[in-house]
């Protein structure tokens, strides 16, 4: 909501939205392998490469989406440290914006059925 209304209006007036992170959802850790900033392990990346299900909550999917959080969170202080201070919704935006744009481009993406994203 605070993207989509740019912080405007009684809908998107969160005063601490920069306390949140990213939304470790599929494609922005797709992105991020994809470029490089993410380096999977071999299995993990061979189980994501044949479109194996990761279950919810497993010790894989837990792992891949505390890893998006720690990179978002890392690219965030790098872009702050050079003069462009982004939440970590606003790198997830752009992030999300660009794997949409080249998701044809980028390797497969993890899988997993839940209820919580």
């Amino acid at each position: 909501m605070w993207a989509a209304y740019r912080g405007c209006g009684a809908v998107a007036a969160f005063g601490d939205v920069a306390r949140l992170t990213c939304f470790a959802d599929y494609r922005i850790p797709q992105l991020l392998r994809g470029v490089g900033a993410m380096v999977y392990a071999a299995e993990l990346a061979a189980r994501i490469d044949a479109r194996e299900e990761l279950p919810p909550g497993g010790a894989a999917e837990v792992e891949l989406r505390a890893a998006t959080v720690q990179a978002v969170e890392r690219l965030r202080g790098a872009l702050g440290e050079r003069g462009r201070a982004l939440t970590a919704v606003e790198v997830d935006w752009l992030l999300w914006n660009r794997g949409e744009a080249e998701r044809d481009a980028l390797p497969p993406h993890h899988r997993t059925l839940t209820v919580f994203y």
